[in-house]
């Protein structure tokens, strides 16, 4: 997040807008045309014209006010009108264009994720270890492989060089998440089909299965309940996913005092909020409804409240969600301090061990909030 006064500018949307000026710029330099250029490029305009779009209209609906809605993101729905979007002009696009396309979201997926960082503990080894970066690496490695056959793809080519890219994603939730084994079942179907069109060769045959059974090895290896860090531990303090952010206390409205320690147990989403942040009053009626239908998870809603014109209109906005959620007020700032708060709303998700499992600088909505406490 780069922080512009009081709004927040997502470091992942304006790396991928960079990275795509970057690409259009290479693009030229190898000899693509504006037209191919602005074809393999043009699916991602469309793919984030249709997101934001969908996000307005799903806003829209949800909250009554268009104002509102310009904040809203819309969840899984929106992301999913966006890859349809993307789909549908990946599909219409000239055969000998579909490597440049494979080869740009390759490198768009690098450098988000890049910049997008992810901790969490792997095999062995008891410290937080920096995931993103091992999964960049990853990526990097399928970008030098996409790299020789870009400009005249086969079938086979795009198929296995998909495969190898959703074995990555599979690979990085993995060791995050739970991934969810379903999964597993689009993954098998789409190595069939790359396996029936482009039948690989023995080596890759031996190679994938040595890397299956050396990952089979280390799983069962492992205790059947591995803990993700230890939540008192110096090491795992911080902010980013996989740490374990600072404690604190602070009063309700009614005086009375809140310690996120004492919700050590229980899944817990921290949101920090002010009642002049656009963003934040799009937010609240998503994380309420939320709220209402869940009975383990907790809320709490940190008001930044030095940084409000009128504390007493701050109070009268959010007394409506008082019954959904725990509303705090961090009157001296000290709060937002230890946690970097430079705009709003900015939220953390953590799990039962008090351990960043997400977070999101921008307004969130319950189709988020049902993803990321799951």
């Amino acid at each position: 997040m780069i922080a512009i006064g009081p709004l927040n500018v997502r470091l992942d949307l304006l790396v991928f807008m960079v990275s795509l000026l970057g690409l259009y710029i290479g693009f030229k330099k190898i000899g693509l045309t504006e037209k191919d250029r602005d074809a393999v490029l043009g699916t991602w305009f469309a793919g984030f014209l249709a997101w934001k779009l969908s996000a307005i209209i799903i806003g829209l609906a949800s909250t009554g006010s268009l104002a509102l809605s310009l904040y809203a993101t819309g969840g899984i729905w929106s992301i999913l009108v966006a890859i349809a979007t993307i789909g549908f002009f990946v599909f219409r696009l000239a055969p000998g264009l579909r490597g440049y396309w494979l080869f740009s979201a390759l490198l768009l997926w690098f450098g988000v994720t890049i910049v997008v960082p992810k901790y969490g503990t792997l095999p062995f080894i008891a410290t937080a270890q920096p995931l993103h970066l091992y999964t960049a690496l990853l990526i990097a490695g399928l970008i030098v492989v996409t790299w020789r056959w870009m400009r005249s793809p086969s079938v086979g080519a795009l198929l296995w060089t998909t495969v190898g890219a959703f074995a990555i994603w599979l690979v990085s939730t993995y060791a995050t998440t739970t991934v969810n084994l379903l999964w597993l079942i689009p993954f098998a179907a789409l190595v069939g089909l790359a396996g029936y069109v482009a039948k690989p060769s023995r080596r890759i045959v031996q190679s994938g299965l040595g890397v299956l059974v050396a990952l089979a090895i280390i799983n069962a290896s492992l205790p059947d309940e591995t803990p993700t860090l230890v939540a008192d531990s110096s090491q795992a303090a911080g902010l980013n996913i996989g740490q374990v952010p600072p404690n604190f206390e602070l009063k309700r409205t009614d005086g009375t005092t809140l310690n996120l320690e004492d919700l050590r147990g229980e899944r817990v989403v921290v949101n920090f909020w002010a009642s002049w942040c656009p963003p934040c009053r799009a937010e609240m009626p998503d994380m309420a409804k939320f709220a209402r239908e869940q009975d383990d998870v907790t809320i709490v809603a940190v008001n930044t409240t030095t940084s409000e014109r009128d504390v007493d209109e701050a109070r009268s906005f959010v007394a409506p969600y008082e019954d959904a959620f725990q509303v705090v007020y961090d009157e001296d700032g000290a709060v937002g301090n230890a946690y970097r708060i430079q705009a709003m709303p900015t939220t953390y998700v953590l799990d039962e061990n008090g351990v960043i499992v997400a977070k999101q600088f921008g307004a969130i909505d319950k189709a988020w909030l049902d993803t990321k406490t799951n």
